[in-house]
């Protein structure tokens, strides 16, 4: 393949960064991120949803108190079985303050 005879064997820094600055945009590069971002917004926000689902049912399985899942368990594993519930409901808000805010 031959080359161009308009192209300067060198360019300055400073002229680079002028033409890098002035170039025009690739539209189809554009597009592609905003794709990539749609799909990666999509998949994060079914992640999100999976996980509240998952985590509500794992509120109410706590919230019931089921004699056979906590016989056995000892003061120390009940507190924090609590405690997590507890934390496991502070996200929940904060998921739900986040989807609000979205």
């Amino acid at each position: 393949m031959s080359e161009p005879k308009n192209l300067p064997q060198s360019i300055s820094y400073k002229k680079l960064t002028y033409l890098m600055l002035n170039a025009q945009k690739d539209l189809h590069a554009s597009d592609d991120k905003k794709n990539t971002d749609s799909l990666e917004k999509q998949e994060f926000d079914e992640l999100i949803n999976n996980w509240e689902m998952v985590t509500k049912d794992v509120i109410k399985t706590i919230s019931k108190r089921n004699k056979n899942l906590l016989k056995d368990k000892s003061s120390n594993s009940l507190i924090a079985l609590g405690a997590m519930e507890v934390h496991i409901n502070m996200a929940l808000q904060a998921l739900n303050a986040f989807k609000k805010d979205s």
